[in-house]
């Protein structure tokens, strides 16, 4: 299969020696081993038939950059809307930084919403407060929570001032305002649509005196 790989590094796993050696022949090894590994990528990257398969292949660094390359392929085989909840979830986990909402409003707005809504579990409520435990400054993400106490386990990770500081937010909300809600115990994550956020009356919530 004819990937598009323009910008993949390639990157090898983490575990492996990035350095170089003073001795000349260790370095000639070194590089002769990291050859060898690079072509076996790209040989098992060839072969490959399956997007999602074929992304795993690589690096975890390399794989957005896979995905962006390869949307239609990832369509046409019915994968895109999982592989986008599978990077988004590891690589932008519930109430991270909202650094990366365009990489990931881009993303979602291009998933089938019907089929990315099914991935998750089905929305009985009309309206609810959701929560977001994060370092302050951080609120505006698309990552939620209907779990006030575990958002406020997430603040705690942030309380040390030296770290930005922790504080829990809260927003409401209607079905029409979410792609997708997951359970994956302990976590309840919501996923919110990048419309909605943009302008969402997000507060600070505070404690019942």
């Amino acid at each position: 299969m004819k990937w598009n790989i323009k910008n993949i590094g390639f990157l090898h796993q983490p575990e492996d020696f990035l350095g170089s050696f003073d001795n000349d022949k260790m370095q000639k090894r070194h590089e002769e081993q990291m050859q060898q590994k690079l072509e076996k990528i790209k040989t098992a990257l060839a072969e490959e038939q399956k997007p999602l398969k074929a992304m795993l292949i690589l690096n975890n660094r390399d794989h957005i950059q896979f995905l962006q390359n390869n949307i239609e392929a990832f369509k046409a085989d019915g994968e895109f809307e999982t592989a986008v909840l599978k990077l988004y979830r590891r690589k932008n986990g519930p109430y991270s930084s909202p650094n990366d909402i365009p990489t990931w409003s881009s993303f979602f707005k291009q998933c089938e919403k019907e089929q990315l809504y099914a991935k998750g579990e089905a929305v009985t409520f009309s309206s609810a407060t959701v929560y977001r435990g994060a370092a302050i400054g951080s609120g505006r993400s698309l990552s939620w929570s209907p779990d006030r106490q575990r958002a406020h386990w997430y603040a705690d990770r942030w309380k040390d001032p030296s770290l930005g500081g922790g504080k829990i937010f809260e927003v409401d909300i209607t079905p029409a305002d979410l792609l997708v809600y997951l359970i994956d115990k302990p976590e309840e994550e919501i996923i919110l649509t990048p419309e909605f956020i943009k302008d969402a009356e997000i507060r600070a919530f505070v404690a019942d005196a």
